[in-house]
Protein backbone atom coordinates (compact mmCIF):
# COMPACT_ATOMS: atom_id res chain seq x y z
CA UNK A 1 0.00 0.00 0.00
CA UNK A 2 1.94 3.44 -0.81
CA UNK A 3 2.28 5.71 1.60
CA UNK A 4 -0.24 8.53 2.66
CA UNK A 5 1.56 11.77 1.32
CA UNK A 6 1.05 14.50 3.64
CA UNK A 7 2.29 18.20 3.76
CA UNK A 8 3.89 16.75 6.94
CA UNK A 9 6.17 14.24 5.45
CA UNK A 10 7.18 16.52 2.21
CA UNK A 11 7.98 19.40 5.07
CA UNK A 12 9.92 17.04 6.79
CA UNK A 13 12.17 15.67 3.65
CA UNK A 14 12.34 19.60 2.29
CA UNK A 15 13.98 20.70 5.67
CA UNK A 16 16.24 17.69 6.24
CA UNK A 17 17.47 17.81 2.79
CA UNK A 18 18.15 21.84 2.87
CA UNK A 19 20.06 21.33 6.30
CA UNK A 20 22.60 18.60 4.76
CA UNK A 21 22.95 21.12 2.19
CA UNK A 22 23.40 24.42 4.15
CA UNK A 23 25.97 22.01 6.77
CA UNK A 24 22.47 23.31 9.92
CA UNK A 25 21.81 21.15 12.69
CA UNK A 26 18.80 18.45 11.20
CA UNK A 27 15.21 20.92 12.79
CA UNK A 28 13.65 17.41 13.13
CA UNK A 29 15.10 16.51 16.19
CA UNK A 30 13.71 19.31 17.55
CA UNK A 31 10.52 20.61 15.31
CA UNK A 32 9.87 17.20 13.98
CA UNK A 33 7.05 16.57 16.04
CA UNK A 34 5.14 20.45 15.71
CA UNK A 35 5.43 19.74 12.09
CA UNK A 36 3.92 16.61 12.37
CA UNK A 37 0.70 17.68 14.49
CA UNK A 38 0.53 20.77 12.22
CA UNK A 39 1.04 19.76 9.47
CA UNK A 40 -0.85 16.72 9.42
CA UNK A 41 -2.92 17.21 6.12
CA UNK A 42 -3.10 15.36 2.54
CA UNK A 43 -0.79 16.69 0.06
CA UNK A 44 -2.97 18.79 -2.12
CA UNK A 45 -5.62 19.58 0.54
CA UNK A 46 -4.50 22.24 2.70
CA UNK A 47 -6.91 25.23 3.38
CA UNK A 48 -4.23 27.38 4.12
CA UNK A 49 -2.13 29.07 0.94
CA UNK A 50 1.00 29.41 2.53
CA UNK A 51 1.26 26.87 5.66
CA UNK A 52 5.16 26.79 5.97
CA UNK A 53 7.69 29.29 4.23
CA UNK A 54 11.41 29.50 4.80
CA UNK A 55 13.57 32.65 5.50
CA UNK A 56 16.63 33.89 3.95
CA UNK A 57 18.37 36.95 5.66
CA UNK A 58 21.33 39.00 5.03
CA UNK A 59 22.16 39.08 8.33
CA UNK A 60 22.49 35.55 8.76
CA UNK A 61 22.86 33.87 5.32
CA UNK A 62 23.79 30.44 6.88
CA UNK A 63 20.87 30.12 8.52
CA UNK A 64 17.96 27.40 7.95
CA UNK A 65 14.94 29.75 9.07
CA UNK A 66 11.21 28.65 8.65
CA UNK A 67 7.91 29.36 10.08
CA UNK A 68 4.43 27.57 10.05
CA UNK A 69 1.07 27.74 11.28
CA UNK A 70 -1.48 25.16 11.59
CA UNK A 71 -3.32 24.22 8.86
CA UNK A 72 -6.52 21.74 7.72
CA UNK A 73 -10.00 21.62 8.24
CA UNK A 74 -11.22 22.98 11.34
CA UNK A 75 -8.23 24.47 12.16
CA UNK A 76 -9.36 27.53 14.48
CA UNK A 77 -6.87 30.42 15.51
CA UNK A 78 -7.22 29.46 19.05
CA UNK A 79 -5.90 26.31 17.72
CA UNK A 80 -2.91 28.07 16.12
CA UNK A 81 -1.91 30.08 19.18
CA UNK A 82 -2.23 26.81 21.29
CA UNK A 83 0.03 24.70 19.53
CA UNK A 84 2.17 27.39 18.10
CA UNK A 85 3.04 28.79 22.19
CA UNK A 86 3.04 24.68 22.84
CA UNK A 87 5.79 24.21 20.14
CA UNK A 88 7.67 28.01 20.98
CA UNK A 89 8.27 26.83 24.70
CA UNK A 90 9.23 23.16 24.35
CA UNK A 91 12.27 24.13 21.97
CA UNK A 92 12.64 27.09 24.40
CA UNK A 93 12.65 25.00 27.76
CA UNK A 94 14.92 22.35 25.75
CA UNK A 95 17.91 24.58 24.48
CA UNK A 96 17.80 27.76 26.57
CA UNK A 97 16.63 27.00 30.03
CA UNK A 98 14.59 27.59 33.19
CA UNK A 99 15.27 31.11 32.80
CA UNK A 100 14.04 31.45 29.20
CA UNK A 101 10.81 29.69 29.41
CA UNK A 102 9.95 31.79 32.77
CA UNK A 103 10.54 34.77 30.43
CA UNK A 104 8.64 33.37 27.79
CA UNK A 105 5.71 32.14 29.89
CA UNK A 106 5.25 35.78 30.70
CA UNK A 107 5.44 36.74 27.35
CA UNK A 108 2.80 34.65 26.38
CA UNK A 109 0.67 34.93 29.21
CA UNK A 110 -1.85 38.04 27.09
CA UNK A 111 -1.42 35.85 24.28
CA UNK A 112 -2.60 33.03 25.71
CA UNK A 113 -5.82 34.65 27.33
CA UNK A 114 -9.23 33.46 27.10
CA UNK A 115 -10.56 36.83 25.99
CA UNK A 116 -7.56 36.72 23.02
CA UNK A 117 -7.80 33.19 22.11
CA UNK A 118 -11.72 33.51 21.98
CA UNK A 119 -11.59 35.92 19.05
CA UNK A 120 -8.68 35.00 17.02
CA UNK A 121 -9.40 34.51 13.47
CA UNK A 122 -5.77 33.83 11.30
CA UNK A 123 -3.85 32.91 15.15
CA UNK A 124 -0.29 32.37 15.05
CA UNK A 125 2.67 30.69 13.33
CA UNK A 126 5.63 29.10 15.04
CA UNK A 127 8.89 29.89 13.34
CA UNK A 128 12.70 28.65 13.81
CA UNK A 129 16.01 28.86 12.81
CA UNK A 130 18.89 26.67 12.55
CA UNK A 131 22.65 27.06 12.34
CA UNK A 132 25.50 24.50 12.66
CA UNK A 133 25.38 24.79 16.56
CA UNK A 134 21.37 23.70 16.56
CA UNK A 135 18.36 26.38 17.48
CA UNK A 136 19.33 29.66 17.30
CA UNK A 137 16.53 31.11 17.70
CA UNK A 138 12.37 30.42 18.09
CA UNK A 139 9.81 32.64 17.31
CA UNK A 140 6.00 33.07 17.29
CA UNK A 141 4.12 35.44 15.24
CA UNK A 142 0.93 36.58 17.13
CA UNK A 143 -2.24 37.99 15.38
CA UNK A 144 -2.77 41.08 17.66
CA UNK A 145 -5.55 41.47 19.52
CA UNK A 146 -7.41 44.49 21.36
CA UNK A 147 -6.32 43.43 25.05
CA UNK A 148 -2.27 43.35 23.87
CA UNK A 149 -1.41 46.86 24.04
CA UNK A 150 -1.39 47.10 27.61
CA UNK A 151 0.65 43.99 27.29
CA UNK A 152 3.61 44.95 25.96
CA UNK A 153 6.59 46.06 27.58
CA UNK A 154 7.07 49.64 28.48
CA UNK A 155 9.86 50.78 25.06
CA UNK A 156 7.55 48.99 22.64
CA UNK A 157 4.56 49.99 24.38
CA UNK A 158 6.28 53.52 23.46
CA UNK A 159 7.55 52.99 20.06
CA UNK A 160 3.96 51.56 18.83
CA UNK A 161 2.20 54.72 20.33
CA UNK A 162 4.65 56.65 18.49
CA UNK A 163 4.43 55.19 15.32
CA UNK A 164 0.26 55.25 15.40
CA UNK A 165 0.66 59.28 16.13
CA UNK A 166 3.34 59.90 13.12
CA UNK A 167 1.48 57.40 10.75
CA UNK A 168 -2.33 57.57 11.24
CA UNK A 169 -3.02 54.97 8.47
CA UNK A 170 -0.60 52.14 10.51
CA UNK A 171 -2.84 49.71 12.24
CA UNK A 172 -1.22 46.50 14.60
CA UNK A 173 -1.78 43.46 13.21
CA UNK A 174 1.09 40.88 14.69
CA UNK A 175 3.12 40.94 17.91
CA UNK A 176 6.17 38.45 17.89
CA UNK A 177 7.88 37.28 20.27
CA UNK A 178 11.40 36.45 19.93
CA UNK A 179 14.00 34.02 21.65
CA UNK A 180 17.55 33.06 21.00
CA UNK A 181 20.58 32.01 23.02
CA UNK A 182 21.32 35.26 24.55
CA UNK A 183 18.64 37.29 24.42
CA UNK A 184 14.41 37.50 23.73
CA UNK A 185 12.90 40.20 22.40
CA UNK A 186 9.66 41.12 21.72
CA UNK A 187 8.47 43.23 18.00
CA UNK A 188 5.21 44.59 16.42
CA UNK A 189 4.21 44.57 12.86
CA UNK A 190 1.99 47.41 11.22
CA UNK A 191 0.20 47.00 8.35
CA UNK A 192 -0.41 49.95 6.04
CA UNK A 193 -4.50 50.95 5.59
CA UNK A 194 -3.32 53.54 2.90
CA UNK A 195 -1.10 53.89 0.09
CA UNK A 196 2.36 53.99 1.37
CA UNK A 197 4.59 56.38 0.16
CA UNK A 198 8.31 55.54 0.83
CA UNK A 199 9.31 59.30 1.67
CA UNK A 200 7.07 59.48 4.04
CA UNK A 201 8.25 56.88 6.20
CA UNK A 202 10.80 59.86 7.23
CA UNK A 203 8.89 61.64 9.87
CA UNK A 204 8.48 58.23 11.45
CA UNK A 205 11.79 57.47 10.93
CA UNK A 206 13.34 60.84 12.24
CA UNK A 207 11.62 59.75 16.03
CA UNK A 208 13.11 56.51 16.04
CA UNK A 209 16.59 57.85 15.79
CA UNK A 210 16.42 55.73 11.85
CA UNK A 211 17.03 59.47 10.40
CA UNK A 212 20.43 58.79 8.38
CA UNK A 213 18.83 55.20 7.14
CA UNK A 214 16.02 56.51 5.57
CA UNK A 215 17.76 57.11 1.96
CA UNK A 216 19.35 53.51 2.18
CA UNK A 217 16.21 52.15 2.89
CA UNK A 218 13.52 53.93 0.52
CA UNK A 219 16.85 53.30 -2.28
CA UNK A 220 16.56 49.53 -1.64
CA UNK A 221 12.74 49.07 -1.81
CA UNK A 222 12.26 51.19 -4.76
CA UNK A 223 15.22 49.92 -6.84
CA UNK A 224 14.14 46.08 -6.07
CA UNK A 225 10.67 46.77 -7.13
CA UNK A 226 11.50 48.88 -10.25
CA UNK A 227 11.49 52.55 -9.24
CA UNK A 228 8.21 52.48 -6.96
CA UNK A 229 8.03 54.33 -4.40
CA UNK A 230 4.65 54.49 -3.59
CA UNK A 231 3.04 50.49 -2.13
CA UNK A 232 -0.82 49.93 -2.57
CA UNK A 233 -2.94 49.57 0.61
CA UNK A 234 -2.21 47.25 2.79
CA UNK A 235 0.67 45.48 0.33
CA UNK A 236 3.64 46.68 3.30
CA UNK A 237 3.77 46.22 6.83
CA UNK A 238 6.34 47.73 9.17
CA UNK A 239 7.64 46.26 11.91
CA UNK A 240 9.58 47.79 14.70
CA UNK A 241 11.69 46.25 17.64
CA UNK A 242 13.26 47.94 20.06
CA UNK A 243 17.28 46.70 20.71
CA UNK A 244 20.08 47.90 23.21
CA UNK A 245 21.31 50.05 20.55
CA UNK A 246 18.17 52.01 19.02
CA UNK A 247 15.27 50.87 17.24
CA UNK A 248 15.17 47.93 14.63
CA UNK A 249 12.56 48.60 11.48
CA UNK A 250 11.13 46.24 8.62
CA UNK A 251 9.23 47.22 5.70
CA UNK A 252 7.32 43.75 4.47
CA UNK A 253 6.40 43.99 0.85
CA UNK A 254 3.70 41.65 -0.08
CA UNK A 255 4.62 40.89 -3.65
CA UNK A 256 1.14 39.40 -4.50
CA UNK A 257 -0.24 42.83 -3.81
CA UNK A 258 2.15 45.51 -5.85
CA UNK A 259 0.59 45.26 -10.03
CA UNK A 260 3.44 45.37 -12.77
CA UNK A 261 6.35 43.73 -11.21
CA UNK A 262 9.59 44.03 -13.13
CA UNK A 263 10.20 40.68 -15.17
CA UNK A 264 14.16 40.73 -13.31
CA UNK A 265 12.97 41.10 -9.42
CA UNK A 266 16.26 38.30 -8.69
CA UNK A 267 18.73 40.12 -10.84
CA UNK A 268 17.78 43.38 -9.40
CA UNK A 269 17.81 41.74 -5.97
CA UNK A 270 21.28 40.37 -6.49
CA UNK A 271 22.40 43.73 -7.83
CA UNK A 272 20.97 45.80 -4.70
CA UNK A 273 23.56 43.51 -2.86
CA UNK A 274 26.41 43.02 -5.51
CA UNK A 275 28.76 44.97 -3.13
CA UNK A 276 28.52 42.07 -0.43
CA UNK A 277 29.64 38.71 -1.71
CA UNK A 278 28.66 37.06 1.38
CA UNK A 279 25.06 37.57 1.10
CA UNK A 280 25.19 36.90 -2.59
CA UNK A 281 26.88 33.80 -2.20
CA UNK A 282 24.44 33.36 0.82
CA UNK A 283 21.03 33.65 -1.10
CA UNK A 284 22.42 31.66 -3.55
CA UNK A 285 23.16 28.44 -1.82
CA UNK A 286 19.69 28.99 0.20
CA UNK A 287 17.72 28.65 -3.29
CA UNK A 288 19.79 25.49 -4.31
CA UNK A 289 19.44 24.26 -0.75
CA UNK A 290 15.66 24.74 -0.98
CA UNK A 291 16.06 23.07 -4.72
CA UNK A 292 14.44 19.26 -4.54
CA UNK A 293 15.61 16.76 -7.06
CA UNK A 294 13.36 17.19 -10.06
CA UNK A 295 11.90 21.02 -9.55
CA UNK A 296 13.39 23.52 -11.50
CA UNK A 297 13.56 25.84 -8.73
CA UNK A 298 13.32 26.72 -5.05
CA UNK A 299 9.04 27.97 -5.23
CA UNK A 300 7.87 31.80 -5.31
CA UNK A 301 9.40 34.29 -3.27
CA UNK A 302 5.98 36.01 -1.61
CA UNK A 303 7.33 38.78 0.48
CA UNK A 304 10.13 41.54 0.13
CA UNK A 305 11.73 43.07 3.27
CA UNK A 306 14.53 45.29 3.76
CA UNK A 307 15.57 46.31 7.43
CA UNK A 308 18.03 49.20 9.06
CA UNK A 309 19.14 49.38 12.39
CA UNK A 310 20.85 52.93 13.71
CA UNK A 311 24.24 50.56 13.33
CA UNK A 312 23.22 49.16 10.07
CA UNK A 313 22.23 49.86 6.29
CA UNK A 314 19.48 48.50 4.59
CA UNK A 315 19.62 44.53 4.17
CA UNK A 316 17.30 42.23 2.40
CA UNK A 317 15.59 39.53 3.11
CA UNK A 318 12.68 37.21 1.70
CA UNK A 319 9.70 34.65 2.22
CA UNK A 320 9.95 31.83 0.17
CA UNK A 321 6.71 29.19 -0.51
CA UNK A 322 8.50 25.85 -1.62
CA UNK A 323 7.62 24.40 -4.47
CA UNK A 324 7.50 20.58 -3.41
CA UNK A 325 5.03 21.63 -0.80
CA UNK A 326 2.92 23.66 -3.48
CA UNK A 327 0.87 21.08 -5.22
CA UNK A 328 0.01 24.08 -7.66
CA UNK A 329 3.40 23.66 -8.79
CA UNK A 330 3.45 19.59 -10.04
CA UNK A 331 2.77 20.44 -13.39
CA UNK A 332 5.62 22.88 -14.15
CA UNK A 333 7.53 19.60 -12.30
CA UNK A 334 6.65 17.46 -14.24
CA UNK A 335 6.58 19.18 -17.85
CA UNK A 336 10.26 20.74 -17.26
CA UNK A 337 12.48 18.20 -18.51
CA UNK A 338 10.83 17.77 -21.98
CA UNK A 339 10.35 21.17 -22.43
CA UNK A 340 13.90 21.82 -22.02
CA UNK A 341 16.14 21.84 -25.15
CA UNK A 342 18.49 19.31 -24.99
CA UNK A 343 21.37 21.88 -26.39
CA UNK A 344 20.39 24.85 -23.85
CA UNK A 345 22.50 24.99 -21.25
CA UNK A 346 20.94 25.02 -17.52
CA UNK A 347 19.95 28.45 -16.03
CA UNK A 348 21.47 28.60 -12.37
CA UNK A 349 18.78 27.57 -9.63
CA UNK A 350 18.61 31.14 -8.30
CA UNK A 351 17.12 32.14 -11.51
CA UNK A 352 14.21 29.86 -10.95
CA UNK A 353 13.06 31.16 -7.88
CA UNK A 354 9.19 32.63 -8.95
CA UNK A 355 7.55 35.84 -7.44
CA UNK A 356 4.55 36.60 -6.22
CA UNK A 357 1.64 35.45 -3.98
CA UNK A 358 0.68 33.65 -0.78
CA UNK A 359 2.37 36.18 1.82
CA UNK A 360 2.32 34.57 5.45
CA UNK A 361 0.69 37.76 6.90
CA UNK A 362 -2.88 37.86 7.79
CA UNK A 363 -5.74 39.06 5.88
CA UNK A 364 -7.88 41.52 7.01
Amino acid sequence: MKPRDTLALRARRLLSQSARQLGTADPLDDVGAAIDEQLDVPYGEQTDDAPLSTHFSEQTPEHLNFVMRATGQGVTGADRIASAGHAMTHVVDRHFGRGARHWLDNQLEAIRSQDNSRGASWGAAFGSAFDRAGLAESYMHCEWGPGLMDALPGPLHRIARLALEAMPGLRPVIMSVRCGRAAGAQQLSFESERPLSLPALQPLMDQLGLAHRHAGLMSAVAFILGARFVLPAEAAMVTLRPLRQGVEMRLDVSLDAIPDLPSQLMALTRLQMSERPRSVHGMDRWLTALTPDGYPGPGTVSVLSVWVRPDLPARVALYLRPASLDARQEGMRRRRPAEAPATRAPEPVASQALWSSSAWAPVA
